[in-house]
């Protein structure tokens, strides 16, 4: 009982240390794009900064920080970005085809007749697209579930794929 427990409680201990997840992971794992985040870690805190888009998403991500194991106290150093102003959208049939950004496509596909297609450029996420699109980056799975068949994970679209964009609800 008394060397090998001891021995044993010597390795379980790191062990569970490596298999902790990155501040970054456990953000993507609650459904929060921590790409414009940084992390800075002192003894049993750690301090947030970068921009984010509204004060909800803030509480957020300080809970789950907040639930990482070893960590005591969570410096909140974020800003909350100003919003872009929002354009009336014009009707379809008023948009000339020479008009259309390449990026967003009117296609109709044959499943979802409401949907629209999206052209993945250089630097795209499924959060910026789901803020272009949606208004709120956070809605990325939607367009993630709408694309199972050509995306295994959220976080890997390459430039020049076709998405479906769903229909808001």
């Amino acid at each position: 009982m008394g060397l090998f427990d001891s021995i044993k409680g010597a390795f379980s201990s790191k062990a569970e240390e490596d298999v902790t997840a990155s501040p970054s992971q456990m953000l993507r794992d609650a459904g929060i794009d921590p790409s414009s985040l940084k992390f800075n870690f002192a003894s049993g805190s750690i301090a947030v900064s970068g921009e984010i888009s509204e004060e909800s998403e803030r509480q957020k991500i300080l809970d789950v920080l907040g639930e990482a194991p070893g960590i005591t106290t969570v410096e909140d150093n974020m800003t909350i970005a100003a919003p872009a102003p929002v354009e009336p959208e014009a009707p379809v049939e008023a948009q000339a085809p020479a008009e259309e950004s390449p990026a967003a496509e009117t296609e109709a596909p044959a499943a979802e007749s409401d949907a629209e297609t999206y052209t993945v450029q250089s630097g795209d996420t499924l959060w910026k697209i789901s803020e272009q699109v949606y208004g709120n980056g956070s809605k990325y799975m939607k367009i993630f579930e709408a694309n199972t068949d050509q995306l295994e994970n959220p976080d890997r679209i390459f430039p020049g794929q076709k998405l479906v964009i769903p229909k808001s609800d």
